[in-house]
């Protein structure tokens, strides 16, 4: 039996256009949904020929990307996308009055696309593989003072025993494109830096030692912070 997979490997994240399946494509690598507005969009477009797709959108909590989170619905949550058609995602918050009003809360926003069988497949044998991508879905409160880039500049870089640990007193989430120690790249850096968390990692850091941080801004962009020291 012969198979055909008819299916494309996701583009990294850090791409502006990151693609789902060939001809599918999400508009940014992340949303910021600021509280005082009532909803938020992201933009899909599939660029294929003929192409059509099965469309379906979620929100799940970060630290728990097979569940559904409850703060959020998405619109239209299923919807077919054809050929050189695009469409709008509208992310509405439903249930944020737990959610901190000092800090960021962090969520992930999955969409999966479905190919549909072209004309030539239809008396085949064909593997459909639906492939999903995941983009970062800050919710920020009004409340919330500050700016990242002076967040990344108030992180406090330390020695504990020998090994790299840094806190974030900021209400922002710091995520982490690359650091580098005296111009080597750390290892076991986390993905992001939490607010008002400590991160203590197994890299052995001296307070001589030189530390550049590159993060991803709110526009998706790479950003080489300021040098810095460990206290």
């Amino acid at each position: 039996m012969r198979l055909k997979v008819a299916a494309f490997l996701a583009l990294a994240a850090g791409f502006w256009l990151p693609q789902l399946q060939a001809g599918v494509n999400v508009a940014s690598t992340r949303v910021i949904y600021q509280s005082k507005d009532k909803e938020a969009n992201l933009g899909l477009s599939n660029s294929g020929d003929d192409v059509p797709y099965l469309v379906q959108s979620w929100v799940s909590p970060f630290d728990n990307k097979d569940q559904s989170a409850d703060e959020f619905i998405i619109t239209p949550p299923l919807f077919r996308l054809d050929a050189n058609n695009q469409n709008i995602l509208r992310i509405i918050a439903t249930d944020t009055q737990k959610l901190p009003g000092d800090k960021e809360s962090l969520f992930l926003l999955n969409v999966k696309a479905i190919p549909a069988k072209s004309a030539d497949q239809q008396n085949k044998n064909v593997l459909q593989i639906a492939l999903k991508t995941t983009i970062k879905l800050f919710y920020r409160p009004a409340n919330l003072q500050g700016t990242l880039p002076e967040a990344v500049e108030k992180l406090q870089w330390r020695v504990d025993n020998g090994k790299l640990s840094v806190h974030n007193p900021s209400g922002f989430n710091v995520v982490v494109s690359e650091l580098l120690i005296n111009n080597s790249a750390s290892k076991d850096m986390p993905d992001v830096i939490r607010p008002g968390s400590t991160v203590t990692t197994g890299t052995p850091l001296k307070n001589s030692d030189t530390l550049v941080l590159s993060y991803i801004n709110e526009y998706g962009s790479t950003v080489k912070a300021e040098p810095v020291t460990p206290h």
